[in-house]
């Protein structure tokens, strides 16, 4: 487009590139000269077009017989484009949305230098253009615009840096009048014009280049550093560094997410970022100039360039806003990866413990760093009193990570799931239980931990074992805590569903009656049972225990085979009841 003479050559330019940004194709241009929009004649012979793979490229209206004879084709074409033009001529100034019928996408692209207008383009799109290729419009748009101020001999006017109190502003020097005397020798006003012009448009080649060498947020902020000479930086929304580029000004503590600045309370910082948004361009605040990064309406944060002693010029500020565009998709894509990244672990856990996966399993946990080929354990975790499943999951990750243990983290309902690596550690449970309650700031959780597993296939039954242990430990008479499956014994045979059913049927219908009479009574028949049981039948021994008299436990156990109508002297019948204790010590039977 800088190797045009005039208007038109640049249009056309802009109208073959606007192919190579996305899946568009470039119906009109025009130019605007006093406010009024005027079409731009359209090449006699349309050059190549760089388009991408499947991507529509630039065409011309061609006849077609199926719209009618010739001449109605020529006048139906002249009605819309006059349609067309009207429209444009109404617009004022910005980009604008074109609702047509059978196109799903259509935009005029305002092109803009500064704060004026110099031109559109009318671009539609077959399928809607995802954020990126929005962007990359915004960006040919912008060079398009400069290269048309450079050929109108458009004078900018005085650049505008906003202060944070927005008491005052500062002015930037201004870049003078491109028009020299007419058919005289250039001026010194545009020789410094060109040249101020050369300055950004290699500003904004180091940018697109440091965007997509691969160097990412940091890399754009060293050529924003290089080319400025001020330090460059990126903040979140929420105002904590990113990352940086230039001088820390003596302050060697800094690393990335701390605040190396003074920061601005969370009410001024609401209203500096939104009288940023509100006013498109650079805006002063404190010692920083600062531009917020959007996309799609979103903001994403902020890039600043640190210029204490005000000297920074039009071409910096320029330099800065044109980051914030650059920057502005590999932010958004670093924000999508990272609400995508914990999905796709749900996802694969999910998987994983359902049962019914293939090798291809291997492959996408390496994706996400996870290697699958180690043994593993399966971790069932409630937390009663965290708000929901995914800070519980946040907290696993983070502590497995001070613990050095690997984990995949995913849910099941309110249930968190998490596959850990089985490193023989004889308690695997409680250590992690341990570090959650330190970080959720409550012990009152519950963990059930599966069998090991050597290979990924046995995922789903180690899952069921850490449900049964997690429904065990959280029915039992101390509910908070990890249990792991190993430990549960006969009870193991318990847990969810049909089983737990039958175990407390199973223990009302051996010591409902005397579970009755304990609790009328506030007596312990119950205990003094199963203790007796416990010790194999011996009076001594069961006295010891309980700090009785042995024929207190001889009166006890008479009265309990009257209640019970048991003989406890029938083998079969202590069996029984001996079973029965036992899920009673690990179960709140149900009164």
């Amino acid at each position: 487009m800088l190797d045009r003479t005039d208007e038109r050559g640049v249009l056309w330019e802009a109208m073959v590139a606007i192919a190579a940004t996305g899946p568009f194709t470039a119906e009109a241009a025009y130019t605007v000269h006093d406010g009024l929009a005027r079409r731009c004649p359209p090449r006699q012979v349309a050059a190549p077009v760089i388009a991408r793979p499947g991507s529509p490229v630039l065409r011309w209206p061609a006849a077609d017989p199926s719209r009618g004879t010739p001449a109605d084709v020529a006048a139906a074409d002249v009605a819309a484009a006059d349609r067309l033009d009207r429209r444009i001529d109404a617009l004022d100034g910005h980009s604008r949305h074109l609702d047509e019928p059978g196109v799903p996408w259509a935009r005029a692209i305002a092109l803009r230098y500064r704060d004026h207008c110099l031109g559109y383009l009318v671009v539609r799109s077959l399928t809607m253009p995802s954020a990126e290729e929005s962007a990359l419009t915004d960006l040919l748009a912008q060079q398009t615009g400069i290269a048309l101020a450079r050929l109108t001999g458009y004078r900018a006017q005085p650049a505008r840096v906003e202060s944070e109190g927005m008491a005052g502003t500062g002015e930037l020097p201004e870049s003078g009048n491109v028009r020299g005397a007419a058919d005289g020798p250039p001026t010194p006003a545009l020789t410094a014009t060109v040249s101020a012009l050369a300055s950004r448009l290699a500003v904004q080649d180091a940018l697109s280049r440091a965007a997509v060498s691969g160097g990412g947020e940091q890399g754009i902020l060293h050529a924003l550093h290089d080319h400025t000479g001020f330090t460059a930086l990126t903040e979140d929304r929420f105002g904590n560094t990113r990352a940086r580029a230039g001088p820390r000004r003596g302050e060697s503590r800094t690393v990335p997410g701390s605040r190396p600045y003074p920061q601005p309370g969370a009410r001024r910082r609401t209203a500096l970022m939104d009288g940023a948004l509100r006013r498109p361009g650079t805006v002063r605040d404190r010692d920083r100039l600062i531009v917020p990064i959007q996309m799609a309406g979103d903001l994403l944060g902020v890039v600043a360039l640190v210029d204490p002693d005000r000297r920074a010029t039009e071409t910096d500020t320029a330099a800065l806003e044109q980051a914030a565009l650059v920057l502005a998709p590999q932010l958004a894509h670093e924000y999508r990866l990272a609400e995508l990244e914990p999905r796709l672990r749900s996802a694969l856990v999910d998987r994983l413990i359902s049962g019914g996966t293939t090798d291809d399993v291997f492959t996408q946990a390496a994706a996400l760093g996870h290697d699958l080929h180690r043994p593993h354990r399966v971790a069932a975790l409630e937390w009663p009193g965290t708000a929901a499943t995914a800070v519980v999951g946040e907290a696993v990750v983070r502590v497995a990570g001070r613990l050095r243990r690997e984990v995949l983290v995913g849910s099941r309902g309110a249930t968190t799931v998490a596959l850990v690596t089985d490193e023989d550690r004889r308690d695997p449970g409680s250590e992690l239980h341990r570090a959650l309650s330190d970080e959720l700031g409550t012990g009152a959780g519950t963990i059930g931990v599966g069998g090991r597993c050597d290979v990924f296939t046995d995922l789903p039954h180690s899952y069921d074992e850490a449900v049964r242990a997690l429904t065990i430990r959280r029915r039992s008479q101390d509910p908070y805590g990890s249990t792991g499956f190993e430990e549960l014994g006969l009870c193991r045979m318990m847990g969810a569903g049909d089983g737990q059913r039958e175990a407390d049927r199973f223990v009302r219908e051996w010591l409902g009656r005397l579970l009755d009479y304990d609790a009328r009574h506030h007596t312990e028949l119950v205990t003094t049972l199963s203790r007796y049981l416990e010790s194999g039948g011996s009076y001594d021994t069961t006295s010891r225990t309980l700090l009785v008299h042995r024929s207190t436990v001889r009166y006890r156990l008479q009265r309990i085979g009257e209640i019970t109508g048991h003989d406890l002297s029938d083998v079969g019948t202590r069996l029984n009841l001996h079973v029965a204790t036992r899920i009673r010590n690990v179960l709140d039977v149900p009164h």
